[in-house]
């Protein structure tokens, strides 16, 4: 499936809808099924991967297959080396390249039986579930917080405390942040030092439970609108008090000519004048947001250096080379060193192509805003959006003819 996009206008203006967080719905998802009992659960993201993670829970198949879901995969390793039985535990072509030795080093530490069924390090898994010891553990920090956080969140359920020791300047350190948050509230104990996290022995308290809109679903809009002529338009759900770390899209969307005010029914997002010049970003604590800045940046011949994207290699998709190859579809010129790439402006003009999507949501969701600067905008694979945005096409044809073709 192909999607060809002719905007219908380039003023926007009405509401937007955002789904339910996915990265706060799948934490929540552990928790109950760690709890004493079940709870309810409210505006429950919609998307593929919490979808895939919410079965595994509901179902006891000795085989469970994530597919891309790379969060599902992390948190079910966790949270199965806890459970009696024996499970295998596998996922797309794309998950199979994606490391996972942290965290089964990790949970080896605390009395896990997990073994690699293809290559070392890799999934597919064989984990035999069994009562794990608490104790003191070291984990890199560099590689991904979900690592830690599937750690965190099995933690209250072991007998001893769980002492983690973060190693270096951990990845995304707001995630980390709030999976503290939802553990507190749903009554563990959790206190951070610095990079050391010590969980103690407890148990989860049944309490019902309301999910945050999305906000790294957010940006997207908001590339929407800075690409945009003009923009009035209510991401519909958001507030000022969220724990998402990509709340901080504000701030950098602001610096590209965008106005936020919060209001009764969300965020407003303004556009009514010229952008200021961004220069870099620093992405080490949000690296969701890398996709739709970078392509903003791109579509208003923005010199843009991104910084902090020490694990952009190992996501859906290797999303450096991704982001390379298709900024060089519209003319601009990027050069990479490490984490760092940096962006040229150029005149963007009408690729001959199609975008790729790579079966990465992200990447489509990304570009999809171009279609404000373009007469006719090709992607795709565009349902991709479905692994954290099912609805994203509905709201876009607010403002966007949207075609499909093959």
């Amino acid at each position: 499936m192909k999607y060809i996009l002719r905007a219908k206008t380039h003023n926007l203006k009405g509401d937007i809808e955002l789904p339910g967080s996915k990265s706060i719905s799948n934490r929540v998802l552990i928790i109950r099924a760690l709890s004493s009992k079940p709870f309810q659960i409210n505006q429950l993201s919609d998307a593929d991967d919490t979808a895939v993670l919410s079965k595994a829970l509901d179902r006891n198949d000795i085989i469970t297959d994530v597919g891309p879901a790379g969060t599902a995969m992390r948190f079910l390793t966790a949270y199965y080396a806890t459970q009696p039985g024996e499970k295998v535990l596998t996922g797309s072509d794309r998950m199979k390249k994606r490391p996972i030795a942290l965290l089964v080093d990790a949970l080896r530490q605390l009395g896990a039986h997990i073994t690699y069924l293809e290559n070392e390090g890799f999934p597919p898994l064989h984990i035999e579930g069994r009562r794990l010891k608490g104790g003191e553990i070291n984990i890199d920090g560099n590689v991904s917080s979900q690592f830690i956080t599937g750690l965190m969140l099995i933690a209250p359920t072991l007998p001893q405390a769980l002492k983690i020791k973060i190693n270096g300047d951990p990845l995304s350190r707001p995630y980390i942040l709030m999976t503290q948050n939802l553990m507190t509230r749903c009554g563990a104990q959790v206190d951070i030092d610095e990079n050391v996290i010590t969980v103690h022995p407890g148990r989860y308290r049944s309490k019902e439970f309301t999910i945050e809109r999305d906000w790294s679903s957010a940006a997207f809009w908001m590339s929407f609108a800075a690409l945009s002529r003009k923009s009035d338009i209510i991401l519909r759900g958001l507030t000022s008090d969220s724990i998402q770390g990509d709340k901080s899209a504000i701030e950098l969307y602001e610096r590209l000519g965008l106005k936020c005010t919060f209001t009764e029914r969300g965020l407003r997002v303004e556009k009514n004048g010229e952008a200021q010049k961004v220069e870099s970003w620093n992405f080490r604590n949000h690296p969701d947001l890398v996709p739709p800045a970078a392509f903003a940046a791109a579509g208003m011949k923005q010199d843009f250096t991104m910084s902090g994207l020490d694990n952009l290699r190992l996501k859906e998709t290797d999303r450096i080379a991704a982001l390379e190859n298709e900024l060089h579809k519209i003319g601009v010129k990027t050069s990479t060193d490490g984490p760092i790439m940096n962006m040229s402006p150029s005149e963007p003009h009408t690729p001959e192509t199609y975008f790729e999507s790579y079966d990465d949501h992200r990447m489509v969701m990304a570009v999809a805003p171009m279609s404000m600067l373009f007469s006719e905008f090709k992607i795709e694979n565009p349902m991709a959006v479905a692994k954290s945005y099912p609805g994203f096409w509905n709201q876009v044809e607010k403002f966007v003819d949207v075609r499909p073709t093959r």
